[in-house]
């Protein structure tokens, strides 16, 4: 927890790929967790994006619920940090939701981790 953006960003999973890129663009980060009325229900992230649709081709009002990953990878705050390094491995995912008590408290990315292992070295 001590590593990742606490700022949970989100889209709904009914809104389009376009709209999903528009907010990673505007936010500046490299994934949302998908969220349906109630609940978290995935994660889609600028890497689905750019292999879902331009890759195969789909049309950019497509809906999130489409390309997005269920349910989301997630890792538990206590963690260290270097669960989360073999987790994403593990999964091939750049993006981990991070949980406390079962409830998304942030994500955690590769960007946040290399920011901490250039701070060891």
């Amino acid at each position: 927890a001590d590593f990742m953006s606490p700022e949970v960003r989100s889209v709904h999973s009914t809104a389009s790929l376009k709209e999903a890129s528009r907010l990673m663009q505007d936010w500046k980060v490299g994934s949302l967790v998908v969220t349906d009325d109630r609940n978290y229900v995935g994660i889609i992230s600028d890497t689905d994006l750019a292999r879902d649709v331009v890759a195969r081709g789909l049309d950019h009002a497509t809906p999130v619920k489409q390309c997005m990953r269920t349910p989301p990878v997630t890792i538990e705050s206590t963690q260290p940090i270097i669960e989360a390094v073999r987790l994403m491995k593990d999964k091939g995912t750049r993006h981990l939701a991070v949980t406390e008590d079962g409830a998304i408290i942030g994500v955690i990315s590769v960007s946040n981790i290399l920011r901490y292992y250039s701070g060891v070295v």
